[in-house]
C-alpha cells in the first residue's frame, strides 16, 4: 500500500522562504501548518492555535526519521495564498470524519512528541478554536482538504 502524500493540493502555492524556528518538527504524515512568532520565524502551529500564516514545505527528512527536525539558521518555503487547498490527516473528536464535515470549521491538533509528532485537523468540536474550513473529505483515508480561514489568517 502507498504512503499518502499530504500537501498542498490546489491553488497556485505562492510563497517565499521564512526561518524556521530551531528544534521544530515536521511529519511527512502530518500537517505543517505554521504561524510567524515575534521574531518572524515560522512556528508550527499547536493544538488549540487560532492563527494561521501558511503552509511549510519541509525539506528532505532527517537521517533515519520520518519527519524533519529545523536547525538555528534553516529557511523552508511556506506557501501563504488565502485560496490554496491543502490535505492532512482527519483527528477524529466527538464525530467521524463524514461528508457532513464539509464546510465546517476545524481545529488545529498536535499529537505525539518530536519526531513522532503528527499535526492534523480536529473534526467534530471539541470547544477549540477553527482557523480551518473543511472543502472536502477522503473518508476512507480518514483525511480532510482544507483552507485557512481568511478570519484566521495571520498578517506577516
Amino acid at each position: 500500500m502507498a504512503e499518502l502524500r499530504y500537501g498542498h493540493r490546489e491553488g497556485r502555492g505562492t510563497g517565499r522562504e521564512y526561518a524556521v524556528l530551531a528544534d521544530s518538527y515536521f511529519h511527512r504524515r502530518g500537517g505543517k501548518f505554521v504561524y510567524l512568532n515575534s521574531a518572524g520565524a515560522a512556528s508550527l502551529c499547536a493544538t488549540g492555535d487560532g492563527r494561521v500564516f501558511g503552509w511549510l514545505e519541509s525539506p528532505k527528512d532527517t537521517a533515519g526519521k520520518s519527519s524533519w527536525k529545523s536547525a538555528t539558521g534553516d529557511r523552508a518555503f511556506v506557501i501563504y495564498g488565502a485560496d490554496d487547498v491543502y490535505e492532512l490527516p482527519a483527528i477524529e473528536t466527538t464525530a467521524s470524519v463524514a461528508l457532513t464535515n464539509i464546510g465546517v470549521g476545524a481545529g488545529i491538533e498536535v499529537t505525539g512528541a518530536t519526531h513522532a509528532m503528527i499535526q492534523g485537523a480536529r473534526v467534530g468540536g471539541g470547544g477549540v478554536a477553527t482557523p480551518l474550513v473543511i472543502v472536502d473529505i477522503d473518508i476512507p483515508n480518514k483525511t480532510v482538504f482544507a483552507k485557512i480561514k481568511l478570519t484566521a489568517k495571520q498578517a506577516a
